[in-house]
């Protein structure tokens, strides 16, 4: 009788992506496979894939018939286990996937995803959803691969890890996802629950991570809104010293700090009155400076930068640096957290840097002639990566790159040459002069040595602000003031919110300080462009250029949260405690368990705080109350009178301030008022009444019939007749019987309330005075004067200041 065969066993090899799986075959030997519909197969050998995420934790209506209604009672959800389900656009894919999976043949899975935390979040669910957690069979692997090019695809296959290897990890990343779905979904439905009570389905989405993240958003446009600017003077003089000119600016000379800004007209008039071509004494001082370059790219920094320096969004520079690695092979794996490399990693730099191609190539072979390229800690330092080292080229020249790609992939280069090159050199000026006891300060700096700099481009100085010293006399030759207001604190962009997230909160600008907070972020560098995103697709967040703009509804969820003592959905820090608490699970410093119990605790005070809160509780007497008589009461997030006026403190996504309420209950009417939002993001200007009916209600007077044409201010200059004052501007009664002649001028433009003067100047056929702080539609300040030209406004821009280059090269 003939025995049976037994079939020789194969291994699978799981990558994320379809390319990628690509790479790998082609690495192992592409003639030794061949291709079927979903995957490569050899006689050894499957290569298949996944596209990302195919597998996740259950919505909760599939968990349990209870959780089908969002309703109140049912929280909180706190499932024993955490059923998985296979995501609806990729179940096909799915279906082929677990069909190899379950082949008897099969006894050694690989699991080739992204290396990192989600890389091992994809292949367990995979595996745990088809084998119905029985891994009874099947000897697991890990591909640990730092980068795509086939000697490190040989060299991950050659040190494949054990499951065993990654235990830490595969934790650490249930504990994400776990995480996630039980603040996420309890928070989410809570506040739908809370919202909906009030009439409609409101949903109302939050999340562990993107919430604290949109609360430091609008603590800081509440800042910016509570911002009362102050009108200060910076006083300018001009010096001749013996025939050479120059400038200083006044400050106050006492300590260490060297304030230029005057707070006091009187003291302004006095020192202009006191210095008015007045001799003075000078007193010069040089010093020479450094400044290193910067440490190698991780994935924030990158982000952060490239957001800076090109408008890119975090999503699109992770985009393309993931393209760059998996795609054209250039740089390494692109979701770290370091900017380190391995201490024996120096003969591969030198290597790389051997390869570089193109006008980079002069500065990359410089520093292998000087050798520049040691083991110093502040590149390679073994205590300073987890799973990842820093983004560097990988020495594969790419081809084809597009705009985009190609300016992240010199960003990589030049930052990876550049950190072996000496620090560039300075030699700074300061010269103070001194006129009837008041000091004036004048700075330079020049450029010695490039040094790293020349890597970017930047050579050595020809010029200097200050002219050479001739004699330590002066006379002022000219004084005078400039008038200008405190700003608010700027705006977030994606490039200081990343900068926010990667240090919990704790806005630190110094490099250092804010890799010694690293370790608890808000999210990781993999997945804190997805947050952003999802903060923008929730309508939270609107982009304004490179601002990030909170909306009216980010108000209204951020202060009912903060009223209900909700710090698991509001703090950073607390927030930032997980995430650390996250990596320590991965490194094998703490327990999943001890991690989960905490998580379960903090989303139960979450729903209860939810559930025991009314925002009538919040009520009390407005600070301004009464107002025409009648009391004013204030919630949380709105304001009602005695009479049954409500006006909401957000309205259009504009927060109203006390002023502002006070005039609209007084006036029944305010504006036009800037900085209103549409629901797609747009700016716009508007007059709110209180119309008949007590309701709040915006008026545009985009209807030339419903015009009050009682208030006569002039004439037209195209055609002669009437021009009136209206909610929001002035038109003519030609604009009013729709003829083509008519005119219509804003009370606002571009952001910019348009003085009555300008208005009078415009109907008397004149050019307005120059206006400034028009804004454009990329947000740059402009100043312009106006006319109108056949009916319609004109800019006209002042003639740009001509500069002389005065001061050569030998000058110091």
């Amino acid at each position: 009788m003939a025995t049976k065969t037994k079939a020789p066993e194969k291994t699978l090899i799981i990558a994320e992506k379809p390319s990628v799986a690509s790479d790998l075959v082609k690495v192992l030997g592409a003639k030794n496979f061949k291709k079927e519909t979903a995957y490569w197969e050899s006689d050894t050998t499957i290569v298949s894939h996944a596209i990302g995420h195919l597998v996740g934790i259950a919505d909760p209506k599939d968990i349990d018939e209870r959780y089908k209604a969002w309703d109140m009672k049912t929280l909180p959800m706190l499932p024993e286990k955490f059923p998985l389900v296979a995501l609806p656009t990729t179940k096909s894919h799915l279906t082929a996937l677990g069909k190899l999976i379950k082949r008897k043949d099969v006894t050694t899975i690989i699991n080739a995803c992204d290396a990192g935390r989600e890389g091992e979040l994809i292949f367990f669910y995979i595996l745990d959803y088809v084998l119905k957690g029985n891994f009874k069979g099947k000897t697991l692997k890990r591909l640990w691969m730092q980068s795509m090019t086939p000697t490190a695809i040989k060299d991950a296959f050659e040190h494949l890890r054990t499951a065993e290897d990654m235990e830490n990890l595969k934790d650490a990343a249930l504990c994400r996802s776990e995480a996630d779905w039980l603040v996420g979904m309890n928070g989410s439905r809570g506040l739908t629950a809370y919202n909906s009570s009030m009439g409609g389905f409101q949903i109302t989405p939050c999340g562990r991570v993107q919430t604290p993240t949109l609360a430091i958003i609008v603590k800081r446009e509440e800042e910016r809104l509570q911002f009362k600017p102050q009108k200060f003077w910076t006083v300018t003089a001009n010096f001749d010293n013996n025939g050479s000119d120059y400038q200083g600016k006044w400050f106050k000379a006492d300590g260490k700090e060297k304030p230029k800004q005057i707070f006091d007209e009187k003291t302004v008039k006095a020192i202009l009155e006191k210095c008015k071509g007045k001799p003075g004494t000078i007193e010069e001082s040089t010093s020479e400076s450094e400044q290193k370059c910067a440490g190698l790219y991780d994935l924030t920094t990158l982000q952060r930068e490239a957001n800076s320096r090109f408008g890119f969004s975090a999503k699109t520079t992770l985009s393309i640096a993931q393209s760059l690695y998996e795609h054209h092979k250039a740089t390494t794996y692109p979701r770290t957290d370091s900017r380190h490399l391995p201490e024996d990693y120096v003969a591969p730099v030198k290597s790389t840097l051997g390869k570089i191609t193109g006008p980079l190539a002069k500065f990359a072979q410089q520093a292998l002639d000087n050798n520049w390229v040691k083991r110093t800690p502040k590149v390679f330092d073994n205590s300073k990566i987890s799973d990842h080292f820093a983004i560097i080229p990988t020495g594969v020249a790419p081809k084809s790159l597009s705009e985009a790609e190609a300016k992240i992939y010199q960003m990589i280069c030049q930052r990876f040459i550049a950190v072996f090159f000496p620090p560039a050199k300075y030699l700074n000026t300061t010269r103070i002069t001194t006129v009837e006891s008041e000091t004036f300060l004048t700075e330079g700096k020049i450029l010695v040595d490039p040094g790293f700099k020349a890597v970017y481009g930047k050579d050595s100085d020809d010029e200097s602000n200050i002219p050479k010293l001739n004699g330590n006399k002066a006379k002022t030759v000219s004084i005078e003031a400039e008038e200008d207001f405190t700003k608010p604190p700027a705006h977030y962009t994606e490039s200081s919110l990343l900068s926010m997230m990667e240090s919990a909160g704790k806005l630190v600008e110094d490099d250092e300080l804010r890799d010694a907070m690293k370790e608890r972020g808000l999210g990781t560098p993999a997945t804190r462009a997805a947050i952003i995103e999802k903060l923008v697709s929730d309508k939270y967040v609107v982009r304004d250029g490179k601002d990030m703009i909170p909306t009216a509804k980010a108000f209204d969820l951020i202060k009912v949260l903060s009223a209900m003592n909700c710090d698991a959905l509001t703090s950073p820090e607390l927030t930032g405690e997980w995430e650390y608490k996250m990596d320590l699970i991965s490194k094998g410093k703490e327990s999943r368990e001890e991690f989960m119990k905490g998580i379960v605790e903090m989303t139960r005070t979450m729903v209860k705080n939810i559930k025991g809160f009314k925002e009538e509780h919040t009520e009390g007497e407005a600070k301004f109350s009464p107002v025409n008589g009648k009391k004013v009461f204030e919630t949380v997030s709105r304001y009602k009178t005695e009479d049954g006026i409500v006006i909401r403190k957000m309205i259009g996504g504009k927060r109203l301030t006390d002023e502002e309420v006070v005039e609209l209950l007084t006036k029944r009417k305010i504006g036009p008022l800037t900085g209103f939002r549409s629901k797609k993001g747009s700016e716009f200007s508007a007059v709110v009444i209180i119309n008949d009916q007590n309701k709040i209600e915006f008026v545009f007077d985009d209807k030339p019939e419903e015009i009050d044409t009682g208030k006569k201010v002039g004439t037209s200059p195209v055609d002669g007749t009437d021009v009136f004052e209206t909610l929001t501007g002035y038109v003519s009664q030609s604009y009013v019987d729709k003829l083509p002649s008519g005119i219509s001028l804003p009370k606002i433009l571009l952001g910019k309330e348009l003085p009555f003067g300008a208005i009078q100047k415009l109907l008397a056929g004149e050019k307005t005075e120059l206006i400034k702080g028009f804004r454009s539609k990329s947000h740059r300040l402009f100043d312009a004067y106006l006319y109108l030209e056949k009916g319609k406004l004109k800019f006209d821009f002042p003639p740009r200041e001509f500069k002389p280059r005065r001061f050569g090269k030998k000058s110091v």
